[in-house]
């Protein structure tokens, strides 16, 4: 026989749990509807899968326009699909300008601009793992729910 708890059970059907942090995400998303260059970015550490992720926050529009400029991938793919979301990403912050200086936004523009905030995008990043040396990367794109947790600054190197 299996005892449940009711109290328990409706907990655990709850979906919120696998949906990302609510002050995060529209901390992000405020962050995505900049139309401005963020120098040097806002300063944010993360919990992801049990590793510690600090770096830069920067617009995904930014992230973007970063990853485009790289030159040190050869991977004609990656790079086919940085330019593509870049595009995407340049859809949304064409419309983001449009619309502050009361311009018209196409529906094209719209679309991008109104989908949902679903990563988040750090520069000059450091992915700190147990018993070992951060790994730097220049730019990190992550799903945000899959952070579990989150801190304003970055983590102190040791």
């Amino acid at each position: 026989m299996v005892l449940s708890d009711p109290m328990l059970d409706s907990i655990m059907s709850r979906s919120d749990w696998s949906e990302p942090d609510s002050v995060l995400g529209t901390y992000v998303a405020q962050m995505d509807r900049l139309i401005n260059l963020v120098e040097p970015g806002v300063p944010l550490s993360l919990t992801v899968h049990g590793l510690l992720v600090s770096g830069d926050l920067i617009p995904q529009w930014q992230w973007y326009a970063e990853v485009s400029e790289m030159n040190d991938y050869e991977d004609a793919f990656f790079v086919g699909m940085a330019e593509h979301m870049k595009e995407q990403s340049d859809l949304a912050h064409n419309a983001i300008r449009q619309r502050d200086i009361g311009g018209e936004v196409t529906h094209r523009q719209m679309s991008a601009l109104l989908a949902p905030t679903k990563y988040i995008h750090l520069r000059n990043t450091r992915i700190y793992s147990p018993d070992s040396k951060p790994d730097e990367v220049r730019l990190w794109r992550g799903r945000l729910s899959d952070v579990s947790g989150w801190t304003p600054g970055l983590a102190a190197a040791s």
